[in-house]
């Protein structure tokens, strides 16, 4: 069951972070939750020419505050943080563990090629470090969220379409039960779908030489729908018309993206496993890319420190 208490949006003003901010309004409003805002101030002692800390802060307070309208401080549990930071990632991070925050929400760039190399993205070092799971948006192509029409009614969550990618590892299976519930919740179709290494366009030569054996490809292919089929179960097929489908590539960001928008999928879960720098620089991180690039909003879970799911057992527990 989904319990959802508190809330962290994260935002640098940007269009990516007003789009944060719809979905953080809805989803408080919907689940009851209190709406923590952040914003982290640069250091202002790091700077060419120090600023004033204090009349910095002070007018970031002004400009977040007036994202808000009466109806919203009625309305929401509202608590608007300013703080001095660094580092805007370790900020985020460091309030969500502190304030035990069970859901992150924010804006990405969608940085690619040089850009991301010379930048970094904030969103994915969060993804990476975050004690909870990790809503992150930008201008997508498709949204689960919009805005009604009277500002007073806030948003509208219309979540038709999860689609959970797994590789069968244990942030993954913690992946399957949040798209699961999240899939119930809203009344949305679920698509688990796992991606197999495509043999026969792999190069394995020189002068243009491409391995090919179509029996492996099938065989890979068939061994990888068996462990679908295996965590699928009959309830997923018959309350949420799910399907388990395998996808072949040598990317398995890349499919997974391109199945999301061609499926035109409003929301991904993924399980990632919040490598180490050394591991991190080395294989870098699947979930980290459909993050930059997906076409719709991605939800990032691990084994986390705060989460919002709950058994039936234990929410039936605490009412009473």
């Amino acid at each position: 069951m989904i319990v959802l208490s508190k809330i962290l949006v994260a935002t640098d003003f940007s269009p990516a972070s007003e789009t944060a901010l719809t979905y953080g309004r809805a989803l408080a409003s919907t689940f009851g939750a209190s709406l923590h805002v952040l914003h982290a101030v640069d250091n202002p002692f790091l700077r060419a020419t120090p600023a004033d800390p204090h009349a910095d802060v002070a007018a970031r307070t002004r400009t977040l505050g007036d994202y808000f309208s009466d109806d919203d401080r009625a309305i929401l549990d509202l608590h608007v943080v300013v703080t001095v930071s660094d580092d805007p990632a370790d900020a985020i991070v460091s309030y969500a563990r502190a304030e035990s925050i069970e859901l992150i929400v924010l804006g990405t760039h969608g940085r690619t090629g040089v850009e991301h190399v010379v930048f970094g993205s904030v969103a994915e070092h969060v993804v990476r470090h975050a004690s909870c799971p990790v809503l992150t948006v930008r201008r997508p192509e498709r949204e689960f969220v919009t805005p009604t029409v009277k500002e007073s009614e806030g948003a509208m969550i219309a979540l038709k379409k999860v689609l959970v990618a797994t590789d069968f590892s244990e942030p993954s299976d913690t992946a399957l039960e949040y798209a699961r519930e999240l899939a119930r919740t809203f009344g949305a179709q679920l698509t688990v779908t796992h991606v197999v290494d495509n043999v026969l366009t792999r190069v394995a030569g020189i002068d243009g030489f491409v391995f090919s054996d179509s029996a492996l490809q099938q065989a890979l292919e068939a061994a990888g729908q068996r462990q679908l089929d295996a965590v699928v179960c009959g309830e997923d097929r018959t309350q949420l018309h799910a399907d388990a489908i395998v996808l072949t590539s040598n990317s398995p960001a890349t499919a997974i993206v391109e199945y999301a928008a061609r499926y035109e999928i409003d929301l991904i879960v993924m399980g990632t496993h919040g490598r180490g720098a050394v591991a991190h620089l080395l294989m870098g991180s699947v979930a980290e890319r459909v993050v930059r690039t997906a076409p719709c909003p991605v939800l990032t879970v691990r084994h986390p420190e705060h989460e919002f799911l709950r058994p039936d057992s234990l929410v039936a527990v605490a009412r009473a």
